[in-house]
């Protein structure tokens, strides 16, 4: 199990507490409880049912120890199939969903005449043992029910999405604008709001990270399926400020209507009065944008929240809302998280920029954490982490530099020119007067003068 499935199967815990942790859940032992009736797909692990002291046993090292407590150890395949494969799997799977009532004999001999698998190495009994831990989906599928819902007090929740904007002129070419937005369930109130040039993790990122600042820390947060709202990236920062993420289901918005609804305002309200000096740059567009927002919609009354505005709505309830209280750990958390491997130069490269760490670090994989614009700052050092604890830094390469620096070997040579340099050198003292010493031609002379 390497570090990255690791880290997946922690993040995947981390969702089933989370409804605890957000005070959605009145007792927890029940939720529980009910949660263990139903099996889990775990990924690495698969598909399988845990006992409710379980979930407790995690949601008591969530407390205790963050994020790593729910981190299981490397080794942790007891009790499942070595033999069979995720592509095996995948394909025993398919088979058994097309032919539900056929006999696992006559399958195994389908897989075997198809050349899927190898009966020397992959025995019937392994084969009835994985169908038998499958779950597959059943034929008759209930209506999903839908239902209105409000939250009701400020930070409860946020909805987050990103709307197509208007184009800008840039040079010779029009550039496409987005704006992303977080509203407040509760109280409609906008908690952060911008146009930018990219729909990427970066602008989502920077826009969350404001809206956190400025309004504290949701208890959840409900976007779509997008592919930046879908990044394990984001997956990272909600567990580490200890806030639930969810998604909605695939081609249904009726669970985001607040925000949808708040962009057809923009639309109206705002797009169709805009003039083209308002839209000549991005930074024009986005102080129009800042000055309609403060003084039209956030201070507008809202026909949903009994003739009050969005901003009195959520002044009346700050005391609920859950403030960044520490900055430094706050900002940790927002730093990006990529895996790199340290060269036998002890060296890792971070989009094509070289970094050199520790050479006792050489062959290790290491998690780097860093913020974007330090890669702009050659005086930025990037923070390394091995199994969820920071190790040390590695900071940039000064190729000049380094031609300059005296090297250490093996041999210790430094040590031994030291030593030669400090071996006096002989006087005409310590010729004429030796002390302890023995001359073999006074030898030879005595023995004559004896004979």
């Amino acid at each position: 199990m390497d570090e990255k499935t690791r880290q997946a199967i922690a993040l995947k815990r981390f969702s089933i507490i989370s409804p605890v942790l957000s005070g959605n859940v009145k007792n927890n032992r029940e939720y529980f409880q009910e949660l263990s009736k139903n099996p889990v797909d775990m990924p690495y692990l698969g598909i399988k049912l845990y006992h409710y002291k379980t979930f407790e046993g995690w949601l008591y090292d969530y407390h205790r120890y963050g994020l790593d407590g729910l981190t299981p150890g490397f080794r942790s395949d007891k009790g499942k199939s070595r033999k069979i494969s995720v592509e095996l799997g995948d394909k025993i799977k398919e088979y058994r969903t097309k032919n539900p009532k056929m006999p696992v004999t006559i399958l195994y001999d389908k897989l075997i005449s198809e050349r899927i698998i190898n009966p020397l190495e992959l025995s019937r009994s392994s084969v009835y043992r994985y169908i038998a831990d499958l779950v597959l989906p059943s034929g008759g599928e209930e209506p999903v029910e839908s239902l209105r819902f409000s939250y009701q007090y400020p930070g409860e929740m946020w909805q987050g999405d990103v709307m197509y904007g208007p184009y800008i002129q840039v040079g010779k070419k029009k550039q496409q604008t987005y704006l992303h937005a977080f509203i407040d369930d509760a109280t409609r109130m906008i908690v952060y709001s911008k146009f930018f040039y990219e729909q990427n993790f970066e602008t989502l990122r920077i826009c969350l990270k404001e809206a956190m600042l400025k309004n504290g820390i949701p208890r959840l947060i409900y976007t779509d399926n997008g592919k930046i709202y879908r990044s394990q990236q984001l997956e990272y920062i909600c567990a580490g400020v200890g806030c639930t993420l969810l998604h909605s289901q695939p081609y249904v918005p009726k669970g985001r209507g607040k925000i949808e609804r708040y962009f057809n305002t923009v639309r109206m309200r705002f797009l169709s009065n805009l003039t083209p000096k308002d839209i000549g740059s991005l930074e024009t567009l986005n102080q129009a944008y800042e000055k309609w927002l403060d003084s039209d919609y956030q201070k507008k009354e809202h026909s949903a929240l009994n003739g009050k505005t969005p901003h009195q709505c959520f002044i009346d309830n700050i005391d609920r809302v859950k403030l960044v209280t520490d900055r430094n750990q706050f900002n940790e958390n927002f730093l990006l998280r990529i895996s790199r491997k340290v060269c036998h130069d002890a060296t890792i490269q971070v989009e094509n920029i070289l970094y050199e760490t520790d050479p006792c670090l050489a062959g290790k994989r290491l998690e780097v954490r860093y913020e974007p614009e330090w890669l702009l700052d050659q005086t930025k050092n990037l923070q390394l982490y091995e199994d969820g604890k920071r190790i040390g830094e590695a900071k940039r390469i000064r190729f000049y530099d380094n031609a300059h620096v005296q090297r250490r070997f093996p041999g210790n040579r430094k040590k031994a020119a030291t030593e030669t340099k400090a071996i006096p050198h002989p006087s005409e003292n310590s010729l004429s007067a030796p002390k302890n010493t023995i001359s073999f031609t006074e030898l030879a002379q005595g023995g004559k003068e004896n004979v």
